[in-house]
């Protein structure tokens, strides 16, 4: 609907976006967390911000310098860095909970 073809964010989103992502050649860019002071020093200006009766989930646009580095979680060919860690720490739960002979 908007043409965004990049989201800049730092806590993924779902399945439907990531699907989207893969049918219109999007990706989705995390920044680390913990970081929010340092990026607000390479905001410029804000230019626009649609949906603002979200709140802080409000899409903001903004005008920036010197912005980075920033990792693809999320890309145009389904790959989700989320899912991934996820999968990997439910399959070592499972070990773990398997080698103290609980049943998951």
């Amino acid at each position: 609907q908007y043409g965004v073809r990049i989201v800049i964010g730092k806590g993924g989103l779902g399945a439907d976006s990531l699907a989207a992502f893969t049918d219109l050649g999007g990706v989705y860019l995390a920044i680390v967390g913990g970081t929010a002071a340092l990026e607000t020093t390479w905001i410029e200006a804000i230019e626009d911000v649609d949906l603002d009766d979200l709140n802080p989930e409000s899409l903001w646009q903004f005008r920036i310098r010197g912005f980075g580095p920033l990792l693809v979680a999320m890309d145009s060919h389904g790959q989700s860095l989320y899912a991934r860690v996820d999968n990997a720490a439910r399959d070592k739960r499972a070990a773990a909970l398997a080698v103290m002979g609980v049943k998951s």
